[in-house]
């Protein structure tokens, strides 16, 4: 997990990626990522061959995805302007 965390930050160093493990948000994702990897192990309908190659995948996607939503959301912050037609539209719709 340690080694997915931080090929995520090395792969986005150059703007400043960090990913806190002990986040609330991110424990529970973490617990929901996990659940789902040991059911997929037991389960075997993946035919997983190498489970430490697919522990790693599975983290690194969580720590991608994790990190963009919190990007998009101090983007959004940052530059409410941009978002305002969108909500607007969306609240006719």
């Amino acid at each position: 997990m340690l080694n997915a965390k931080y090929r995520v930050e090395k792969d986005h160093k150059d703007i400043g990626v960090l990913i806190p493990l002990d986040d609330e948000e991110l424990k529970p994702l973490m617990t929901k990522a996990l659940r789902r990897y040991f059911n997929a192990l037991r389960s075997n309908e993946k035919h997983i061959k190498n489970v430490e190659n697919y522990l790693y995948g599975t983290m690194t996607n969580l720590f991608g995805i994790y990190w963009n939503k919190l990007a998009g959301a101090k983007y959004r912050a940052q530059h409410p302007e941009e978002f305002k037609n969108q909500e607007a539209l969306s609240d006719w719709l």
